[in-house]
């Protein structure tokens, strides 16, 4: 048992671990953001200081230490000595961010002397960022369209024409992405809604009225017998051997998905023939019967990445807002249609072993956190009383990691739906 506590344990430190890893992708973004940033006009004659603290609004006005905001600028002209002097400051708040640009509430930033406000848009240019003012009063904005950078290299007053660039191009990625998922979703619903591959049964004396109605003779010719009797063969042999009746015969299924579509190539050549004799329409029934329930589809999927997809989707929406909360219900949604495993796929699985990873992973993480320990220290002293400590550190640390793991578990709810699509509707291993 301590053996598999602890591997476990191991286990989900390294899930963490790479759980972190891409976090930091994220958390990368931020620290483009933050920072001190400069930039300059053409002439020489115009510097701009620019720091920026996009999470956390801090002290930044020199002249107002009372005021909390999460960027302030100062302009300075440039005298052809070379001194500087502040020509006009500016303090930002953020209002609002969307599809990587930030939205700032500005003013001046000092009282009676920068009588600037409004509203100004930053965004992404060429590792530059980009001041765009959309609205606003009072005196002049000197920092529209103004880029800036970390190392005081770039010019302002550039054109405005990355931003059209980069909302054309995030529309035209986003389109493709919809169009990938609504393709593989109408995909996977036509093949769930299509049903039984063979949609009734056959009777020796349905084949005889439609051979009939088609002006053919009512029973079919020797040579006839023999090609059904032959195809018939050639699809049963198309089959894997997976065991032996009593009798010694053979007893075959499909294991394969090219099995099934070749076997039913051959079969659907005899229904074309219409066989008119009675056992070889017995025998079409029981190949037919064969090949639907093997491709009868049932979930197969994780219940407890369900569970945990619709769970974690659901308090995103109240902490990070319904953009990411919903995209995880969605995804766990379209989890559940990719998890649906036909027949002959199910057994396959079932005898290679190994179960759900997903449930491996969720058993992992709960096994690590109840395996947490609480460290006790006793102390005694010369007077003979003895004091107690309980260290229960462990357990807010596994707590803490468990979270991440089945957080992070969650949110990588569409590669898993992506994965089991590939795997069950597409590839079939």
């Amino acid at each position: 048992m301590r053996l598999i506590k602890n591997f476990c344990f191991r286990m989900a430190v390294i899930i963490a671990v790479l759980s972190f890893g891409f976090s930091s992708l994220y958390a990368n973004t931020d620290d483009f953001w933050n920072g001190h940033w400069a930039g300059k006009n053409a002439e020489g004659d115009m510097v701009v200081d620019l720091i920026i603290s996009k999470d956390n609004k801090q002290a930044l006005n020199p002249n107002d230490a009372n005021s909390m905001s999460n960027a302030f600028m100062t302009v300075f002209f440039v005298e052809p000595s070379g001194r500087k002097t502040v020509l006009s400051t500016y303090e930002f708040v953020l209002a609002g961010e969307k599809d990587n640009i930030l939205t700032f509430d500005f003013k001046g930033g000092r009282e009676a002397v920068d009588n600037a406000s409004g509203k100004c848009n930053v965004f992404v240019n060429d590792k530059s960022l980009v001041f765009k003012v959309t609205d606003h009063s009072g005196d002049n904005v000197v920092f529209d369209n103004m880029s800036f950078s970390k190392d005081g290299t770039v010019v302002v007053n550039t054109e405005d024409k990355s931003a059209g660039k980069t909302d054309v191009m995030g529309i035209i990625v986003g389109i493709l992405v919809l169009l990938i998922f609504v393709g593989m979703a109408g995909h996977m619903l036509y093949l769930l809604f299509r049903g039984d591959r063979y949609k009734k049964t056959f009777t020796a004396d349905g084949m005889i009225a439609d051979r009939v109605a088609q002006g053919k003779p009512e029973h079919m010719t020797e040579e006839e017998y023999d090609e059904v009797v032959k195809s018939l063969d050639s699809a049963f042999e198309q089959w894997s051997v997976v065991g032996h009746d009593d009798n010694g015969n053979e007893l075959r299924k499909p294991t394969k998905m090219k099995q099934i579509k070749s076997s039913a190539l051959l079969i659907d050549k005899v229904i074309a023939m219409q066989p008119t004799e009675e056992d070889l329409v017995a025998r079409l029934n029981d190949l037919t019967a064969v090949i639907n329930s093997n491709e009868k589809r049932y979930f197969d999927g994780s219940k407890p990445l369900v569970w945990l997809g619709f769970i974690v989707g659901i308090v995103l929406c109240f902490v990070m807002g319904p953009g990411v909360g919903v995209n995880t219900i969605v995804a766990t949604g379209i989890y559940i249609i990719a998890s649906r495993t036909p027949m002959f796929l199910i057994d396959k699985r079932s005898k290679r072993g190994g179960g759900n990873i997903h449930n491996s992973f969720i058993a992992g993480i709960f096994a690590m956190i109840a395996g947490a320990q609480t460290v006790r220290t006793i102390t005694t002293y010369s007077d003979g009383h003895k004091e107690v400590d309980d260290d229960h550190s462990e357990h807010w640390i596994a707590l803490f990691f468990g979270l991440v793991l089945l957080i992070a578990i969650a949110i990588f709810m569409f590669l898993w739906a992506i994965l089991n699509y590939l795997r069950n509707y597409v590839f079939y291993f």
